[in-house]
């Protein structure tokens, strides 16, 4: 019975700094897209200016 709760304590563990891993990254993901979409628009404004 103990093996089994460790098990189940063990996977959930693993599961758990997983989510918190991806849910991190995801973030960090995004935020650099909006980046660059925000370099590339103000880069195309540039570029329209001088034409």
């Amino acid at each position: 019975m103990f093996q089994m709760i460790a098990c189940d304590l063990a996977v959930l563990t693993i599961a758990m700094i997983f989510y918190a891993w991806r849910d991190g990254y995801i973030a960090r993901s995004r935020r650099q897209a909006v980046l660059n979409d925000r370099v590339a628009y103000m880069l195309w404004m540039a570029a329209q200016r001088i034409h």
